[in-house]
């Protein structure tokens, strides 16, 4: 099939001699993006000392005539511990180094914000509580000289029933928005619930939980995976991360956690599969956020993202997507979010994402992108089209296509790209 391409530019194109410049071959690779990315990042941060960024505020909320479950401090402690260590591993594959999630220590254990409600544990609590519960948090940090609006915020709900090998839960389990300077998150605490339990258990042990529906039998192992899982996805989305789905080539390496890796999380330790892994884009996003980068040099100042040309073509299976950007704040990396819109769907994001496959791109001496996206299907689709800054920042902008025999409908993303460069 011939080439279909279609661009616009807000100004000339950067000549031949200077696109010849730079080495797009060596940075096709997943781990050439890495080691490019990070002297952008070093190059931003120059000499000025870190100033250690921020650290992850992880609140344990119980109603007021209930104390925390058994064994809060010493099982979340635990807990946390992994999720560090899970991002530590999957940054290091990646190629980024030694990375680590900013974590509050005292005592050589885990911080955590106890927070007792004002309601008490009579229904007065329950799945939709988010809202209220936020309420009530806010309210003690801010007591606490903690201002909530400026942080990120993983809220442990104590807020469960267990009878023997029986489990009921009542929790809020969801995120409600984040960015790099703030985010808020939520998960349920049980006395079940360890890092131990999602290994190997000899006892053989069944639960009988209970969420959104009637009771169902839980392996000691599955239930583990399924809550702790759930918890390290829901901070995902605190920490800004939306949903997306492993590519065809990144499949290989399990499930995405920010796709349904939360129920297929540590499944390794048991020889049940390959697990959850971190995607690229998702690693992309972490690596400049102030719980991970270490500074906050800049964290509140808009990058003014500004592009130059942008221009979309199909050639041989696959979707290129090339432009220049312009920012005060430099942007580090590129990703493409390819999103289907499924049968019965309407719009795309808050829970219809699942499917986005991500694709990348690191940004030449010339402020120059380029996006290669695969795995194409026949439908309507939308790209969400982000820019990554130094500081943490991101900046979003939507194409929207169609897909039809194989041959792409570019007739709406050419408004669209004309409207971006217009703006």
């Amino acid at each position: 099939m011939p080439a279909l391409s279609l661009s616009c530019s807000a100004e000339l194109a950067p000549s031949t001699s200077a696109k010849a410049s730079f080495d797009w071959s060596s940075v096709e690779a997943q781990a050439g993006q890495a080691g490019h990315v990070l002297k952008s990042i070093r190059s931003w941060h120059g000499e000025e000392a870190k100033d250690g960024g921020k650290k992850l505020r992880v609140v344990y909320f119980h109603p007021k005539d209930r104390e925390p479950i058994k064994d809060h401090r010493k099982r979340w402690d635990g807990i946390m511990s992994d999720m560090q260590d899970f991002y530590r591993a999957e940054m290091k594959r990646l190629g980024y180094g030694k990375v680590d999630l900013g974590l509050e220590q005292e005592n050589g254990m885990l911080k955590l914000h106890e927070v007792r409600g004002a309601g008490k544990d009579d229904g007065s609590y329950a799945y939709g509580s988010g809202g209220k519960i936020k309420g009530e948090v806010f309210k003690a940090l801010k007591a606490r000289g903690i201002n909530p609006q400026e942080e990120t915020i993983l809220i442990v709900c104590g807020l469960s029933r267990t009878e023997g090998r029986k489990v009921t839960i009542y929790s809020p389990y969801y995120g409600m928005g984040g960015n790099h300077n703030w985010g808020l998150c939520f998960t349920a605490d049980m006395e079940w619930l360890s890092i131990e339990g999602l290994r190997p258990d000899p006892s053989k042990t069944i639960l009988q939980v209970k969420e959104h529906r009637g009771y169902e039998p839980f392996t000691l192992a599955r239930f583990n995976t399924t809550y702790v899982g759930g918890a390290i996805h829901e901070l995902g989305h605190g920490m800004s991360l939306p949903h997306n789905h492993a590519t065809t080539a990144e499949a290989k390496l399990g499930t995405a956690l920010m796709g349904a890796g939360n129920y297929t999380y540590r499944k390794e330790w048991r020889g049940e599969g390959k697990g959850s892994f971190l995607t690229h884009s998702s690693a992309l996003r972490l690596l400049v956020h102030p719980l991970f980068s270490g500074t906050t040099k800049q964290c509140k100042d808009a990058p003014k993202a500004k592009y130059g040309t942008l221009a979309l073509s199909h050639d041989e299976g696959r979707i290129h997507l090339r432009g220049t950007i312009s920012s005060s704040i430099p942007a580090v990396a590129m990703i493409a979010y390819n999103d289907r819109e499924n049968k019965g769907q309407r719009g795309y994001m808050v829970n219809k994402d699942y499917d986005a496959t991500t694709w990348t791109s690191v940004l030449s001496p010339k402020n120059e992108f380029r996006i290669a996206i695969g795995d194409l299907r026949d439908g309507n689709h939308q790209i969400r089209l982000l820019s990554v800054h130094a500081n943490g920042a991101t900046v979003t902008k939507r194409l929207h296509y169609s897909i039809k025999g194989g041959k792409p409908d570019f007739t709406r993303a050419q408004k669209e790209i004309a409207g971006i460069l217009a703006g």
